[in-house]
């Protein structure tokens, strides 16, 4: 039975998933890459990829700037590249985390709630309403995060202020299941009435990864390349997401692909695999094996209904 959907499935790439694909052993709808101008040239002109290609851009609101900001910079970004990236990817929006830092808003936290939830609420407003009016609303996905060990402040996970500010934008939703459920166990919430509770009407994307632990198994693949978890951002036997899918997480899934036939939720265009990647942590947490297991598994999933166990 297929999904009466277009619904693709993209993955990050990777070496691994590269050499994965061209021997066949896996099959991809789209590579997910960063938004690097010479990887994706790279890849393009003779790094032997077929598939086309989904930017996910490098762009944080909510800091009450008044408009977006690159990560990768903490300035705006430049929007010629941006462009030019959408129109040689085919990519379909352009990607916006909604994650206000501490850093952004000196003092909110000492203030009372209800003004900490105004501020970053208007905050959000501000800053998307910008990227709308440069790409209409319909090419913009505002992506939902967690506190994220401190890093994000609270009222930008709650569902009420993420529905208020995509509902006023007009944008639509890329939801990410493991920053949703994470941002649940914070708030002490069930996940899945959490996400319920988000503005499912106007999904557009899904991200997807596992949620583990981050024990010594990981800690020991970076520290031995070099790598300390405090440089990755991770925390030692803290939970964290963009790690291999594990039995809880395929329950999960196959509840929100059960969310989605049944018309709860809208039906997504892309639904991306977040483990693997470029750069060395990435590169080091990256299993063949795993990838070559669970990729063809997603891939039934998205395009044949096929549920874990089925």
């Amino acid at each position: 039975m297929a999904f009466n959907t277009c619904m693709e499935l993209a993955v990050n790439y990777s070496t691994v998933t590269g050499e994965l694909v061209r021997e066949g052993i896996i099959q991809v709808d789209r590579h997910k890459c960063p938004a690097w101008p010479d990887l994706i040239h790279t890849l393009q002109n003779g790094g032997g990829i077929r598939q086309p290609l989904h930017v996910h851009f490098p762009l944080l609101v909510g800091t009450g700037r008044g408009y977006p900001i690159s990560t990768e910079t903490n300035e705006a970004p430049d929007w010629d590249i941006i462009e030019a990236l959408l129109s040689e990817t085919g990519t379909g929006w352009v990607s916006a985390h909604m994650g206000p830092r501490p850093e952004d808003h000196p003092g909110l936290v000492d203030r009372p709630w209800e003004e900490q939830v105004a501020v970053i609420t208007e905050a959000l407003i501000g800053d998307l309403e910008p990227l709308v009016a440069r790409f209409g609303r319909e090419n913009v996905v505002a992506e939902n995060i967690f506190e994220y060990f401190g890093m994000h402040l609270r009222p930008a996970v709650l569902p009420e202020v993420i529905s208020y500010v995509v509902n006023t934008v007009g944008c639509d939703l890329l939801l990410d299941l493991s920053h949703a459920r994470l941002a649940a166990r914070g708030l002490g919430v069930d996940e899945r009435a959490y996400i319920d509770a988000l503005p499912v009407a106007r999904l557009r994307e899904i991200h997807v990864t596992g949620v583990q632990r981050f024990d010594a198994f990981w800690i020991n693949r970076l520290e031995a390349v070099g790598l300390s978890v405090e440089a990755y951002g991770a925390r030692r036997d803290e939970w964290i997401d963009h790690l291999p899918l594990t039995d809880n997480d395929w329950a999960f899934l196959s509840w929100a692909l059960s969310r989605i036939r049944d018309g709860v939720w809208r039906t997504p265009e892309v639904i991306a695999f977040e483990y693997g990647g470029i750069g060395p942590s990435f590169e080091a947490l990256t299993i063949r094996e795993v990838m070559a297991e669970q990729v063809p598994r997603l891939f039934r999933m998205v395009h044949e209904r096929q549920l874990p166990g089925d």
